[in-house]
């Protein structure tokens, strides 16, 4: 009788010391995540935190719509994240989807530096961001590709936009951004479209690595954007969709659900699943989401609430309805009217281009003729005369380096000697922001 005893406490003991190495070896292969990825749910608009516990840091990239209940939330949101300070922000582009609630995070935040994708915009929204960024004299930077943005030991790889971001759709000039942590890596694309994943793509063959665990889908899932050629490139696991709940723009398109699906990603969007956050310690990631996609139906040994209960739950739930769908008109008419007062401020502006267009025109002509009748004038030995200057007086000038000095000697040579000095805007790789740079260094 005791024998047997023995021989069950022995057996017990076998199995306690058993379960309890199986526990400690299961705990210590699950790293602590430190890496965090927020895909903040701003409604139709862009808006990423990215916090690295270990070192404290926290980068913004985008700041969704100019609507107060977004500046609101993305200040509440980073606040129960801990966030003190926002070391850097990244406005991949000017729209007002992805710049409108920076404000707020500017007033309520110290900012340590931003980056821009540089290009300018006409909206009132652009203009109040950037006079912020000025009164608060934040560091800015308009990073191009090959460059990083370094946040303590996270290393972000720019791969977009080139020099020639003056050159693209604001869309497609958007700055796109590649972050490898040990084994996972996410890719950052903003509103970046056909042209840019492109050259994007093109690069991945030479040089650039865009193979990543976790793609950001470009332009709230539209169309225009994760074409198949860059999708085979980036090969995700999972994508992100930031889109918001019926939006009027029909994102995400239906072709782009399919080619994501057809490809066994795993999907995720704010307008299904709220607020997203991947956990990661960079070699393996959770994804938490703060509601579920579809609703669970409950399980069949649940009982039923009784049907008084149930039809004042049904009661509630069509008041609700009601009332967001009245919030939902009356946020789509707000949104149509600062639209109107978007786009009156936009042909304001193209108006007043237009007159110093015609201005600038004039006085050139007038400039050309006064020459004409006065041959013996000399150009103003101060300046670099663009129909004599070689290649090494040509980089005097503030952004022409040996390629567009090449360019300039070139297109003279095909062309003849320049007729206005507005006319160097038809050299390849100088634009209008270029001319307006060097016009007051230059003369013919």
């Amino acid at each position: 009788m005791r024998k047997k005893y023995f021989k069950k406490l022995f057996r017990a003991l076998i199995l306690t010391v058993f379960i309890l190495s199986l526990t400690l070896t299961v705990l210590a292969g699950q790293a602590a995540a430190d890496l965090s990825v927020h895909f903040i749910d701003v409604g139709q608009g862009d808006a990423i935190l990215i916090q690295h516990e270990a070192e404290n840091k926290n980068m913004l990239i985008d700041g969704g719509d100019r609507w107060n209940w977004v500046g609101e939330k993305l200040v509440e949101y980073l606040n129960q994240q801990g966030v003190e300070q926002v070391d850097a922000i990244v406005s991949t582009h000017p729209h007002a989807d992805h710049i409108g609630g920076l404000d707020d995070v500017i007033h309520n935040f110290e900012v340590g530096r931003i980056y821009d994708s540089g290009r300018v915009h006409t909206t009132q929204t652009f203009e109040n961001y950037l006079m912020l960024i000025d009164e608060k004299d934040i560091p800015y930077h308009t990073p191009r590709t090959g460059d990083k943005i370094e946040l303590g030991e996270l290393v972000f790889q720019v791969l977009h936009p080139g020099e020639d971001a003056e050159n693209y759709s604001l869309n497609d000039a958007s700055i796109v951004l590649r972050l490898e942590y040990h084994e996972i890596s996410f890719l950052f694309t903003g509103d970046a479209e056909y042209q840019a994943e492109r050259e994007i793509a093109a690069a991945a063959d030479n040089y650039l690595e865009l193979e990543s665990t976790v793609l950001k889908v470009g332009h709230h899932g539209s169309s225009t954007s994760t074409n198949d050629f860059f999708l085979k490139e980036v090969n995700p696991e999972a994508a992100v969709i930031q889109v918001g709940e019926d939006n009027r723009y029909g994102h995400p398109d239906a072709e782009v659900l399919a080619a994501l699906e057809n490809k066994n990603i795993e999907i995720y969007r704010n307008d299904l699943q709220g607020d997203i956050v991947i956990e990661t310690d960079g070699f393996g990631y959770q994804v938490l989401v703060s509601r579920e996609a579809e609703p669970r139906a409950p399980p069949e040994d649940e009982p039923a609430e009784d049907e008084q209960k149930e039809e004042e739950k049904g009661k509630d739930i069509e008041e609700q309805e009601k009332q967001e769908e009245q919030e939902e008109r009356d946020e789509q008419e707000e949104k149509e009217e600062m639209e109107e007062e978007v786009k009156e401020e936009e042909k304001e502006g193209e108006r007043e281009q237009e007159e110093e267009e015609g201005e600038r025109e004039q006085e050139e002509e007038q400039e050309k003729k006064e020459e004409a009748a006065d041959p013996s004038r000399e150009a103003d030995p101060d300046k670099v005369n663009l129909n004599t200057a070689d290649h090494d007086e040509l980089q005097e000038l503030h952004g022409i380096g040996p390629a567009y000095a090449e360019n300039i000697i070139e297109y003279r040579k095909e062309q003849g000697e320049f007729q206005t000095i507005e006319e160097i805007k038809e050299v390849p790789g100088i634009g209008p922001a270029t001319f307006e740079d060097i016009k007051a260094d230059i003369t013919l």
